[in-house]
């Protein structure tokens, strides 16, 4: 029979785990994935089919245009990084519960400034996990889940590897 014995030093195995890490660990496996799950799940319109976030009637592109896709620059901002998943300034907005007022700008026939208040319903595109009333954690966008798990599968494998990376570093 062969013995082995270790000695880990937990204290410098553990100056890894220090918040800022793991978040930037978290957010550089994370948030291009997330982003990019975003983007598809934009550009496939599923959100029109949902009576709370189809586009208005007043809407130029028309009712059937895809909502967010609309002028691609909230598509085409999405992007991850290590500090999470970054775009443009009014996309926060777009999140919030109860939606948002716009302000449409335009002219009228003279060249001068008119403008109307446009109510712009909340739409969710970040895919993710939310607890539901019942306790169980769901998919919070239909149509993500397969890539949203595999995603967090992925995620989970290279965190476990990293712990025993940094253990073994540290064992003497």
């Amino acid at each position: 029979m062969i013995e082995v014995k270790y000695n880990i030093d937990f204290k410098k195995a553990l100056k890894l785990f220090k918040e800022d890490k793991i978040t930037k660990f978290t957010n550089n496996k994370l948030a291009p994935q997330t982003a990019k799950l975003a983007q598809k799940y934009i550009r496939s319109g599923k959100m029109a089919n949902n009576k709370k976030t189809r586009l208005s009637k007043n809407n130029p592109r028309g009712i059937k245009a895809k909502p967010l896709f609309d002028t691609r620059k909230l598509h085409d901002s999405l992007k991850g990084g290590t500090q999470g998943i970054s775009a443009v300034d009014y996309a926060k907005q777009h999140r919030e519960p109860g939606g948002y007022v716009w302000f449409k700008k335009g002219t009228d026939s003279k060249g001068f400034g008119i403008g109307s208040y446009v109510d712009v319903p909340q739409r969710e595109f970040i895919p993710h996990y939310e607890d539901s009333a019942k306790g169980n954690r769901v998919i919070a966008l239909k149509g993500t889940g397969k890539d949203l798990k595999r995603m967090y599968e992925e995620f989970q494998k290279k965190f476990v590897k990293l712990i025993i990376k940094q253990i073994k570093r540290y064992a003497r």
